[in-house]
């Protein structure tokens, strides 16, 4: 760690970049040294040449923007945490409002339109019959397959062999030879090749569309073929059984059920929408995929406070947006910036809503109980504490010799050096450490982002390629939704 003596510490992390390189020299004589820093954080550094040594050894790391950026963030979360835990080794003063808050507004929520919204649950045993006659569900269907999967990325050879491939295994198929053998030799799906290519029976919504449309367009006995993300498959349905009502009552009355409470909340969200006055704020959707590329970038000031969306007596602001992508699933900014704009707007429409229900809810007197409240604390800073202790930076003790800050850049910077060799998983800490980053001086700078890709690969002897900081995330193959209903 570099110290500088007369060091100025501010409470935001990139508000020292307001100042001028005279004023910084003037306060500080190490300011050549900073170019070597790549993030700080509670007056530790974690230097350019530190993350260059962790990644130069990993020849199998991506030298890329975004890898040395999550390094960094990782390290700054470590790092925080590192120093809270020496002050209060038993983090009875860490706040962990920021990570129960999502779950206790959806708390508060469901427990407002189960009080409010009330559908029709009675129905008879004759009219429920009536109702599974008058739209039964279609028959499961039993079928083996065969998946040839296609490289990516692919070269026309390559395409027309697999083409060829499964044309041949279809007419063998037909011609009668063994399907159990053919999809023990053939299969790239490894775990049905070992039973013949057997999927079980299965119901529509469980496989993908273009398996699943040909699968139950086809008769027993048949064999054929489609294309899916996963390959090409030879497919061959073996057996076909229609539910009957007996069989099916119990689940059948409750789809009814779940059926009457999405028809009636999506009348009453749109009531909500109505006279709630929710309106998405122009250019919101372009900003909250910006935000999500870069979740941890501080934002302050007038940019905190811009409006999402806006609705009678408040609104969402970015500094919400950033609560949200910061204490949400680790997976939700990265799906959030590769999601198509409706699906980022369908999202904020959600969060307006959101908001008007639990003002209403508040109004109504509908709560949780501070009962409740401890109950979750307890549970979540039992697993914070067991997160963090498996790290070891919950309590640490220095060697011979050893301060108590250079214990903890020495532990941080071995954890850096595991995840990057993949002997150890990531323990994400971004809802646990999101109110110490706003009350605590932190720094991943861009400039040395750069500095480290460039030196990584003068040292892994590759040709640079022109150095991009993190931006969208692509899209990946199947991105669960992100705007689900505000009842789950």
């Amino acid at each position: 760690m570099t110290h500088c003596p007369g060091r100025i510490s501010y409470p935001v992390g990139k508000r020292a970049k307001r100042m001028t390189v005279g004023i910084l020299i003037v306060l500080c004589a190490c300011e050549s040294d900073s170019r070597n820093v790549l993030a700080r954080a509670a007056g530790h550094e974690l230097t350019v040449d530190q993350i260059v040594e962790v990644l130069a050894r990993q020849n199998t790391v991506p030298n890329q923007p975004d890898v040395v950026q999550a390094l960094a963030n990782f390290w700054v979360d470590y790092t925080l945490i590192g120093v809270t835990a020496r002050e209060d080794s038993l983090l009875a003063t860490l706040d962990l409002g920021p990570l129960l808050k999502p779950q206790l507004d959806q708390e508060v929520i469901e427990r407002y339109l189960n009080s409010t919204v009330q559908p029709d649950t009675l129905i008879s045993e004759e009219d429920l019959r009536s109702m599974w006659e008058a739209d039964a569900p279609p028959d499961s269907v039993r079928a083996q397959h065969i998946l040839l999967a296609i490289p990516n990325p692919a070269t026309g050879a390559q395409l027309d062999s697999v083409d060829a491939l499964a044309d041949q295994l279809r007419a063998r198929a037909v011609a009668g030879e063994s399907f159990d053998l053919l999809a023990g030799q053939y299969s790239d799906d490894s775990g049905s090749a070992v039973q013949g290519g057997d999927l079980g029976f299965f119901g529509p919504g469980m496989m993908v569309p273009q398996f699943e449309e040909t699968a139950f367009a086809m008769g027993v006995g048949e064999v054929d073929l489609v294309a899916s993300p996963f390959g090409i498959h030879v497919i061959k349905v073996t057996d076909r059984k229609a539910p009957t009502f007996e069989d099916a009552r119990g689940d059948f009355r409750d789809s009814v059920f779940m059926e009457r409470f999405r028809q009636a909340d999506s009348l009453f969200l749109a009531e909500i929408d109505a006279e709630g006055e929710i309106e998405i704020e122009a250019g919101a959707v372009g900003v909250l995929k910006a935000l999500a590329t870069r979740p941890k970038t501080p934002v302050s000031g007038r940019a905190a406070r811009r409006t999402l969306v806006s609705y009678r007596g408040g609104s969402y602001a970015v500094s919400d947006a950033l609560m949200l992508l910061n204490t949400q699933r680790v997976d939700l900014p990265a799906q959030l910036a590769a999601a198509p704009d409706e699906a980022v707007e369908a999202l904020l429409t959600s969060l307006g809503q959101a908001q008007v229900l639990l003002a209403r809810a508040e109004a109504a007197g509908i709560g949780v109980t501070s009962e409740r409240v401890d109950s979750l604390d307890a549970l979540a800073r039992q697993g914070v504490k067991g997160a963090i202790n498996d790290l070891g930076i919950l309590v640490i003790t220095p060697v011979e010799g050893e301060t108590a800050d250079a214990a903890l850049d020495r532990i941080t910077l071995q954890l850096l050096r595991e995840l990057s060799a993949g002997t150890r998983s990531a323990i994400p800490l971004d809802a646990i450490t999101v109110g110490l980053r706003s009350r605590m001086d932190w720094d991943v700078l861009d400039s040395s982002i750069t500095a480290t890709i460039e030196r990584v690969d003068n040292l892994r002897g590759t040709v640079p390629e022109e150095v991009a900081l993190p931006g969208p995330v692509p899209a990946q193959p199947a991105a669960p939704i992100l705007a689900d209903s505000v009842r789950n």
